[in-house]
């Protein structure tokens, strides 16, 4: 809870909404939809997992691990070190510890097929959840305060 209100408070507060930092936030936000293709893995493999009667092996929970890890390799190599917007630079942090966060809680390989599945299951929705609930939210927040005009938005997560 401190994050996020650290994250928002951050949003609000940082930043002079300069067109800079405006073209910087229109740049990212571009970049992010070629991670649209890894949320529609990871909502898959959402869908996959909760299907009722789907008979699961280790090669597909072994699947949606690989899956994380190759998300957060993929955020950690964004180049953020140029960026003037300190609220960006943190709203990209976040993004790279959300999905570490996720990797970290798929690592548990204890217990059965059963519980390994459940285990994947909550990282992927716990990715998506800060995604959704966090991440893109404070995108939409911070092009309010840039005043980017358009019809810019965050990407939307894939149904």
């Amino acid at each position: 809870m401190i994050k996020l209100a650290t994250l928002v408070l951050a949003l609000l507060l940082g930043g002079c909404g300069s067109k800079e930092e405006a073209s910087e936030l229109v740049a990212y936000l571009q970049t992010l939809q070629r991670f649209q293709p890894l949320n529609q893995q990871v909502q898959h493999y959402i869908d996959f997992f909760e299907a009722p009667g789907r008979p699961i092996s280790q090669t597909e929970i072994e699947g949606a691990r690989t899956l994380l890890a190759d998300y957060a390799r993929a955020v950690e190599t964004l180049s953020t070190a140029s960026l003037k917007g300190d609220d960006l630079r943190e709203a990209h942090q976040f993004y790279v510890l959300t999905c570490q966060h996720a990797l970290q809680l798929s690592a548990d390989t204890t217990g059965g097929i059963r519980q390994q599945t459940r285990t994947v299951t909550f990282a992927l929705h716990t990715l998506r959840a800060y995604i959704t609930g966090r991440f893109y939210p404070g995108l939409g927040i911070m092009l309010t305060h840039k005043k980017v005009e358009g019809n810019l938005q965050p990407p939307a997560w894939p149904e």
